[in-house]
């Protein structure tokens, strides 16, 4: 029996030096497993350059609101009107680069940038607005040829007779009439004063909110004549303008009015116009120059419901039905030239100018087009 206790007792002692080995062996294997993970993060962070990531402790997920909690109002910031734009440069990325959220960049993130002031360059200095022509637009560009190479007018492409506020005459400014109509009917004449020359341009401008017409008078100590109004507007127009000739005949301005308006006439000489010369297009009625002394003809292209195109000689008188004025004819010249053309729709008529002085042209829109082509003028043509 004391043989059979020794042998167990050697037993057990075998069996608990194995079990004392295995478990130090176990723990030597995890010690060297856990000094090699270790050696090969810190190379790994050597050869990035980045920083050890830290342990940040878990955060417990927040407890939910209940339906029944009152709604909270949060204020947002103001947004500033400076925008501020920041702009990183480009940076090769690294492989296996370790991500940093450190408490740093999280108080970076809540930072506000402050806003730049704008400032606005200072622009060029304001230069003074040209006096306005006495044309009604700009002449355009002459027209392209179109594929079957025959004569057609531009069309209006916007507003061809934008008018701003009536002008007013300013002290000491000569050749400028301008008034104010009151409420109810009422009639002002008042007598032309002239510009240097025998022609005189005309710029008349009204507006109103009743009726309100501009006609000429001829009143002397032996001939009193009414003349057809220069221009005439209704309460469903308000605003309108019109560019005529005045000639020496009329002494007078007639001003007819009825309710609320205002009313300006300048008046220019014939040196203050824009020329017609070579090719010319443009919308609306208009008076141009004819400065050339010598006979030329001109091509006229209108298209209008209703227009007229008239010259009228340097000395101020206009020729009756195509007649002459009274001055000498140049050589060569018809005795009653095609002086001007009165015509509805579209149409092209050659007028023949013999001498200087002024085209006047009337369209019944503001919008509708014109074109004039001055050429030398080459004689009558003979006859086979």
């Amino acid at each position: 029996m004391a043989v059979g206790l020794l042998v167990g007792f050697a037993l057990g002692c075998l069996v608990t030096a194995a079990t004392l080995w295995r478990l130090t062996l176990s723990a030597a294997r995890k010690a060297a497993g856990s000094a090699a993970r270790a050696e090969a993060a810190a190379l790994k962070t050597a050869g990035s350059g980045a920083d050890p990531v830290p342990t940040i402790a878990a955060t417990p997920a927040a407890a939910p609101v209940p339906a029944t909690a009152p709604a909270v109002a949060v204020a947002k910031p103001a947004v500033a009107e400076a925008v501020v734009v920041v702009v990183a440069k480009p940076t090769a990325a690294k492989p296996n680069a370790a991500k940093r959220t450190t408490a740093k960049s999280t108080a970076a993130k809540r930072t506000t940038a402050k806003p730049t002031p704008r400032v606005e360059a200072a622009g060029p200095a304001a230069t003074p607005p040209r006096p306005r022509s006495t044309t009604d637009s700009a002449p355009a560009p002459v027209l392209p040829p179109v594929e079957d190479g025959l004569p057609r007018l531009r069309p209006a492409t916007g507003p061809s007779d934008k008018r701003g506020p009536v002008p007013r005459h300013r002290a000491g400014e000569r050749f400028h009439f301008s008034g104010r109509c009151g409420d109810g009917e009422a009639e002002y004449e008042f007598p032309i004063e002239w510009p240097e020359g025998a022609i005189t341009v005309a710029q008349i401008e009204v507006s109103t909110k009743g009726y309100l017409s501009i006609s000429p008078m001829t009143r002397t100590l032996d001939r009193v004549e009414s003349h057809s109004s220069l221009i005439y507007l209704s309460s469903s127009d308000k605003r309108k303008g019109v560019r005529t000739v005045l000639t020496h005949d009329f002494t007078h301005l007639l001003v007819d009015s009825r309710g609320i308006g205002e009313w300006s006439v300048r008046l220019y000489g014939s040196d203050e116009i824009d020329e017609l010369t070579g090719t010319v297009e443009g919308y609306g009625s208009t008076v141009l120059a004819v400065r050339q002394d010598l006979p030329v003809s001109c091509v006229t292209h209108v298209k209008s419901s209703s227009w007229s195109a008239e010259f009228i000689c340097a000395c101020g008188r206009i020729p009756e039905s195509f007649g002459r004025c009274g001055c000498p004819i140049p050589p060569g010249v018809p005795s009653s030239p095609p002086l001007g053309a009165w015509e509805s729709g579209e149409a092209m008529r050659t007028l023949l100018f013999p001498r200087a002085g002024v085209l006047k042209l009337r369209t019944s829109e503001p919008s509708d087009p014109w074109r004039l082509e001055v050429r030398p003028y080459a004689g009558k043509p003979k006859a086979r």
